[in-house]
């Protein structure tokens, strides 16, 4: 039995200057994997790649064990995807998108679609040209999940939606995932949905895997660190991660095993995902 959705095998592309160095992490299946970096740092070229939008010069990429290259239908038709930026034309409406895009999926549910369309208070009779960016991201979500994907792929789903839609989006991700056979991808820089949802957590940057973890293991190896100016010295200063100064001193990351949390002048708290993102990404 295949327990991975999704696999990345030393997955290598280039676009320009900028590359994508051996991608290594899976999906299980019935998770949620939290994608997260600074912009650039490489989510989109990523998917995208994964997708066989941008050509891989090496690796590979299995989706429930098969490999997109000659399993196209197979592969899609298991697979829900929704970028940052909507890719139908808009000058059309939701009804004769339905009409084109259904006939590729044998598993389309129009009854799913209405259901879906009715709960983000979506006008199927208005072109899509005259949605707000909210609406057409929450309508390629609604294309997205039409054909009951195994596994769902999110590109800043959340991005341009304000924050009762945001919340209405996620609800719907935890309502999915009461079926432990469906698996997300959910890129985003918006952390503190990963807060609420995801399972693991992997982190991309300059093309490269930082880390893949388990959400709460990755939450409980850090420690946000404040330090007093006049007791900072340089061998603490050489166990912080991403150190920056402040008006009263110092902070940073540090493992919990530094047992810094015990030294006077100093404050230590539990660190939010963006925490861990912004200090491992400035330590460069």
């Amino acid at each position: 039995m295949i327990n991975n959705a999704l696999e990345i095998k030393n997955l290598k592309a280039s676009i320009g200057k900028f590359s994508l160095r051996d991608v290594i992490f899976p999906v299980e299946k019935g998770t949620i994997m939290g994608f997260i970096g600074k912009n650039g740092s490489g989510k989109t070229t990523l998917i995208k790649t994964m997708l066989n939008m941008i050509p891989k010069t090496s690796g590979k990429v299995l989706f429930d064990g098969i490999p997109m290259f000659g399993n196209e239908e197979i592969v899609k038709a298991k697979t829900g995807v929704v970028f940052d930026n909507l890719i139908y034309p808009l000058n059309l409406k939701p009804t004769k998108i339905k009409k084109m895009i259904s006939p590729f999926y044998k598993t389309f549910d129009d009854k799913r679609f209405d259901e879906l369309m009715n709960r983000f208070d979506l006008d199927p009779s208005k072109k899509l040209s005259a949605y707000s960016n909210g609406m057409k991201m929450k309508f390629g979500v609604v294309m997205a999940l039409c054909h009951n994907p195994e596994l769902i792929i999110l590109d800043e789903p959340t991005a341009a939606l304000d924050p009762i839609a945001r919340a209405d989006v996620i609800d719907l991700l935890l309502e999915l995932m009461q079926k432990e056979e469906r698996s997300i991808l959910f890129s985003t820089h918006i952390t503190s949905d990963l807060e609420k949802i995801a399972d693991y957590i992997t982190m991309i940057d300059d093309g490269k895997i930082v880390f893949s973890k388990g959400k709460d293991e990755m939450l409980d190896m850090y420690l946000l660190t404040h330090i007093d100016r006049e007791v900072m010295t340089d061998v603490i200063k050489s166990d912080l991660i991403g150190i920056k100064k402040t008006t009263f001193g110092y902070e940073g990351l540090c493992t919990k095993n530094l047992k810094l949390q015990n030294l006077l002048g100093v404050k230590t708290a539990r660190p939010t995902i963006e925490d861990i993102m912004l200090y491992i990404g400035a330590k460069k």
